[in-house]
């Protein structure tokens, strides 16, 4: 939460938030078991500020400015700074600028261990909880986002941090804890790639030492729907969940298990109703629910397969986004927990957000926010930390990448020929694997190539995926992760 620069005036604006807290503002109280066995403002150790936070993520506490929730851990605002106030246990909520009053700035991010605070004084403050790798360039944390959505787990990426004035602190009182028996190890997420050939689709696994395994045909597995046409996949967990549009122009759902084995596709048009004539598909998970985009009729629509297995119904996302001409590819993300689309019509891109109430924002012009680089083929886009990744390949066969960083800003789009190798191409997919951006692309020789974004931007030189055992030309593909 964005408050004042100067110690006088952070002092005045703390305390009349908390002169607020005992007069006007709204209290929610719980009957949360109290975590840990620190004092107000005594020392406290990394394992109960974690403990205390995520007691709030538990308990889906929503952000409010003017509310404070009450339970047996105390009574704290419900946003940012007060998150980080209750999970170190302080006498009041204090504000983004004078959480610092009770913590010593560190060195670097390097230095931040679990329980310390990363705080821009002026925006927005985030309790660290750990790395998600030994190189440091994804941090994950535990966080009140903003208004409409609950305290949550996130990840930020170094890049976002540094990029965003975010300084890493430590609480003046943090002790640290007993060490724990080692947690088990965590299999590492993999890609899983999906390309059509010859009326079918087949599959493969990107294995930890950047081999692929051999492509498999997945309707011997799950069954034969004729004809494959436009193909999506998105990771929940350890399965893979594949779309697939059949030869009756039907939309199918199946599931790859993490043991290999196959659920047999079935239509979903009896749940979430039928389209006709889908051309582009796009799937990303978001929690336990798959969405799903269909570009069908020249219209963009949303799905969603929710947790229980139950399906949303179709709805065309104009009815609220408004209308952009007639589009012709579409693309899905999770990007902070929110569902980001973007869209092809009349050669420009075009994105929206989905807010988790459901509603949809109007189009907004890609292209005037991150430049005009000529007539668009196809669009992809994937969430890394806070940000939102597109890339989109042009009518000529080039491709450009560009970024919406999570303050709304954007990126402006840079050619990625320089830094992958050249090639033509004619489709993109793109997906989040362990903090690293992947691509593949079909190129207009019909290979499938693929590249990897890493946390700190640099981009791999891309590769040809082998191909043995696919039939056919190639005009869909797709890519996810899934864990193990």
């Amino acid at each position: 939460m964005p408050f004042g620069q100067s110690k006088i005036v952070r002092t005045a604006v703390a305390t009349s938030l908390a002169a607020a807290a005992a007069i006007s503002a709204l209290s929610v109280t719980t009957t949360a078991q109290a975590v840990g066995t620190s004092s107000v403002g005594g020392d406290i150790s990394r394992d109960e500020i974690i403990a205390r936070a995520q007691n709030w993520v538990d308990q889906a506490v929503p952000y409010s400015q003017t509310s404070w929730h009450s339970d047996s851990n105390g009574s704290y605002r419900q946003d940012c700074s007060g998150l980080v106030s209750m999970a170190w246990h302080l006498g009041s909520s204090r504000v983004t600028s004078t959480l610092d009053d009770v913590s010593t700035p560190l060195g670097s991010l390097d230095d931040l261990r679990p329980g310390d605070m990363i705080d821009n004084i002026t925006t927005h403050v985030v309790l660290f909880t750990g790395w998600t790798d030994g190189s440091h360039t994804t941090a994950n944390i535990i966080e009140e986002p903003k208004p409409g959505l609950t305290a949550r787990r996130n990840t930020y990426s170094r890049s976002y941090l540094l990029n965003n004035g975010y300084k890493p602190y430590r609480y003046d009182r943090t002790i640290d804890s007993v060490p724990l028996p080692p947690k088990p190890a965590v299999a590492p997420w993999r890609a899983q790639l999906l390309v059509n050939g010859g009326g079918d689709v087949f599959h493969t696994t990107r294995l930890s030492d950047g081999n692929w395994t051999a492509f498999g045909n997945v309707e011997s597995q799950a069954g034969d729907i004729g004809g494959v046409q436009s193909i999506a996949d998105a990771g929940i967990d350890g399965n893979t969940h594949v779309l697939a549009v059949g030869g009756d122009g039907g939309l199918y759902h199946a599931v790859r298990h993490s043991d290999g084995s196959w659920d047999r596709f079935a239509n979903v048009g009896s749940e979430a109703g039928t389209l006709t004539n889908i051309s582009k598909i796009s799937a990303v998970s978001i929690g336990g629910d798959l969405h799903v985009v269909a570009v069908a009729d020249g219209k963009v629509f949303h799905t969603a397969r929710l947790a229980n297995g139950t399906w949303m119904r179709f709805a065309d996302i104009s009815g609220q986004a408004g209308a952009i001409g007639t589009v012709t590819s579409a693309s899905a993300a999770n990007v902070n927990g929110q569902l980001q689309v973007v869209a092809v019509s009349g050669g420009r891109v075009s994105h929206t957000i989905r807010d988790v109430s459901g509603a949809w924002s109007a189009w907004g012009d890609v292209y005037g926010a991150a430049g005009d680089i000529g007539s668009a083929q196809d669009v992809a886009i994937a969430g890394t930390g806070g940000d939102m990744q597109i890339i989109v390949v042009t009518g000529n066969g080039q491709q450009y990448h560009a970024a919406r960083y999570a303050s709304g800003s954007w990126q402006q789009f840079n050619a990625l020929a320089p830094v992958i190798g050249s090639f033509t191409a004619n489709r993109v997919s793109v997906a989040t694997v362990d903090g690293e951006l992947q691509a593949a692309f079909i190129t207009n020789d019909d290979r499938i190539m693929h590249t990897i974004r890493d946390g700190s931007g640099s981009w791999d030189p891309a590769a040809a995926v082998n191909l043995s055992g696919v039939s056919g030309n190639h005009y869909a593909v797709s890519i996810t992760g899934t864990a193990g």
